[in-house]
């Protein structure tokens, strides 16, 4: 399937980095756990990536070398490391697939930016696939994107207000209910949409270091923002502390000209309960942003080369889907 304009924007996609802990660690709760790492090929025929297939094959490889025996690729293609053989029509897996805190949701996925037929055969393909691995799950009727909401491993996720727009026919008390009901959470924060975002997810602003203490973007030097987000965070959790990382958005090599690139956006990060995996783009902020992880974790910390993927506008959490043992389909 050919991408369209704006399909490929599941920039800040997203989800729910499982994070938790003191200094010790981006989510040690689960520190004796293991994730499955998901990544997605498109066929080799898809002329909408195909610019970006050598690109994609690096990113997956990468993954496998740092994570024998839990990556798994949604393709038909025979690689190197483990497969799911199925194909999957699209690289952005966090926004589709299910939220994952103490349970798994499958919320609907039907963003405003999207064409309602290309947002309905992706959400119906990667039901078939679910369903076919048979992971057990529940839904909800809500739209919601998997890149819009951060989990803290504990009692809070953070959305930006985009789903408002996405869900009309939700007030939002209902929206706020559904949220606590169906995640077992007991504060749900909306934050503003960072300018220019026409994807509006949470995941490209702020990630969790523990329950209270979380990751910040600079924005790119809009300090206004950075008060802002941290203001209606603390509204709820005032014993938050954040800490400050940086960004170095760059248009150069921009793919589509309505979808902003991701190249030089660290916050958005893959953790699992090990190993935490930064973006990396060749750029010289790179080793400051590596840096400040460290600081905060005492956690396995390694670049990932997302360079030129970075371009269509995702990053390393919007490119995979991490789901802890206990949620995997039970082997028969």
């Amino acid at each position: 399937m050919q991408k369209r304009i704006g399909f490929l924007a599941l920039i800040i996609c997203a989800g729910s980095l499982l994070v938790a802990g003191t200094k010790s660690s981006v989510n040690q709760t689960a520190a004796a756990d293991q994730s499955t790492i998901y990544t997605a090929l498109p066929s080799s025929d898809d002329t909408y990536y195909h610019p970006f297939n050598k690109a994609l094959h690096h990113f997956d490889n990468q993954l496998a070398r740092l994570d024998p025996g839990n990556v798994v690729t949604i393709t038909q293609e025979a690689l190197s490391h483990r497969t799911s053989n199925f194909t999957y029509d699209d690289i952005w897996l966090r926004d589709v697939a299910p939220v994952i805190t103490t349970k798994m949701i499958k919320f609907r996925y039907h963003p405003g930016y999207l064409k309602r037929a290309d947002s309905h055969y992706l959400d119906q393909r990667f039901r078939s696939w679910l369903n076919r691995e048979k992971f057990n799950y529940q839904t909800s009727s809500l739209v919601l994107d998997g890149g819009n909401l951060i989990w803290n491993n504990s009692d809070t996720v953070i959305l930006t207000t985009h789903v408002f727009a996405d869900n009309p026919d939700w007030s939002r008390a209902e929206i706020i209910a559904e949220l606590k009901t169906k995640l077992a959470v007991h504060h749900v924060i909306f934050i503003p949409t960072e300018p220019g975002d026409v994807l509006g997810h949470a995941d490209g602003m702020v990630k969790f270091i523990s329950s209270r203490k979380l990751f910040i973007s600079d924005f790119s030097g809009n300090q206004k923002l950075v008060r802002k987000v941290q203001r209606l965070i603390k509204a709820q959790l005032p014993d938050a502390k954040f800490v400050l990382l940086p960004s170095a958005y760059t248009s150069k090599g921009q793919y589509d000209a309505k979808i902003a690139s991701a190249k030089g956006l660290y916050i958005n990060m893959l953790e699992t309960p090990n190993t935490i995996y930064v973006p990396h783009y060749g750029l010289r902020t790179d080793a400051q942003a590596l840096r400040i992880v460290k600081q905060q974790t005492t956690k396995k910390v390694v670049p990932v080369d997302v360079a030129r993927i970075s371009t269509t506008g995702g990053s390393v959490h919007c490119l995979t889907w991490d789901v802890p043992t206990k949620f995997l389909p039970k082997k028969s």
